[in-house]
């Protein structure tokens, strides 16, 4: 990132967009390494929102065909899909007590009239896990097409896209991967996208044209379009290949175990939290005035966000423990109650170290 920046600076384009112009391939190689898949599934996107509304606009969707959501959605994965009521496409919300109760019905309402599902592996209101593979094969028994929003999953848990069928995946970079914003990538099913429709087509998208047509590329890179953002695809490349350097699979133990200490923090502190058996790495605090503990909070240097009825804690792996008591110290003093933290910090030291060592 820094080699590209002071070469921009220093010469300028054309010649340093020449350079890095083939960078996107070496996205599509990192990005496969986590998801399992092939290179030519991965296409770069601005961020989640984008790849879910070329999803929405490409799947051979008509008038009667059903769509099905979960009520508590991300408003971006929603709206994509209202739209497509004006086109008569039938989009239900599947409501329930919670997240947990909303995807099990779900799991029920899956029927043959069912042409496509919508779903967050990781819900950004409450961190909601669901189980995606039970989903996939819901949908493959219901030929119905699967389509994943992973920024709150891809970085902090494991998946194998050759173990779970997914059309169409998209996932923004900069949360738990850690780029620059304004960029992200899609994965689409190499048997899903032939039947996808021609969207946003520009110079990248084709292998050729002339006056009296043209012929779309037959990979992911069908939705590339012009001049690209090399800025952020080289920010999003040096991110996802430090996750592979570090190795996802103790990113997620670790992850794992802070998810785990912080709600014995939580509980030993009597601070009410929503709790899921299968959560990715956001801890959802039940507290009165959400937005009155996220402006406290601020002022003394501590970042949460407030989500409708709760106060949204998200971490990742660089996240640790440690931090994690002064946040709560701060919470406590909001609330107006005492602080109680009694809790060994020798293994986050050692998470730490296993973590960032070379």
């Amino acid at each position: 990132m820094v080699d590209f920046l002071a070469e921009y600076l220093a010469i300028g384009p054309p010649e340093v967009l020449e350079k890095f112009d083939a960078y996107y391939k070496k996205l599509s190689l990192e990005v496969s390494k986590i998801l399992h898949c092939s290179p030519e599934e991965i296409v770069y996107t601005k961020n989640t929102t984008e790849g879910m509304v070329i999803a929405s606009e490409t799947l051979p969707l008509g008038p009667g065909d059903e769509v099905l959501l979960m009520e508590n959605e991300y408003p971006a994965n929603i709206l994509c899909w209202l739209k497509k009521r004006k086109e008569g496409i039938n989009v239900k919300f599947i409501s329930g007590s919670d997240n947990k109760n909303a995807f099990e019905a779900l799991l029920l309402s899956v029927t043959e009239k069912t042409r496509a599902v919508c779903v967050s592996w990781g819900q950004y209101y409450d961190g909601y896990l669901p189980d995606l593979k039970l989903l996939s094969e819901v949908c493959r028994k219901n030929s119905a097409f699967l389509v994943v929003d992973g920024v709150h999953g891809i970085g902090t848990r494991q998946i194998d896209l050759r173990e779970i069928y997914v059309d169409i995946l998209t996932c923004g970079g900069q949360k738990h991967i850690g780029s620059l914003g304004g960029i992200g990538f899609m994965y689409i099913n190499k048997n899903t996208i032939d039947k996808l429709r021609d969207f946003k087509l520009g110079i990248r998208s084709v292998k050729y044209f002339n006056n009296t047509g043209y012929v779309i590329k037959d990979t992911a890179e069908r939705f590339q379009d012009g001049t690209q953002n090399l800025a952020g695809i080289v920010s999003l490349h040096a991110a996802v290949k430090e996750i592979n350097r570090l190795g996802i699979k103790k990113i997620e133990d670790k992850n794992i175990y802070l998810l785990s200490a912080y709600k014995k923090i939580l509980y030993r502190n009597k601070i009410p939290y929503i709790n899921y058996e299968s959560q990715t790495s956001i801890v959802a605090l039940k507290v009165k005035d959400p937005a009155g503990l996220a402006k406290y909070l601020r002022k003394k240097g501590v970042y949460i966000k407030a989500v409708k009825s709760i106060a949204r804690i998200s971490f990742s792996h660089r996240s640790s423990v440690k931090e994690f008591i002064i946040a709560v110290k701060y919470i406590c003093e909001w609330l107006d109650k005492p602080v109680k933290i009694h809790t060994k910090l020798r293994q986050t030291y050692y998470y730490n170290a296993l973590i960032s060592k070379k």
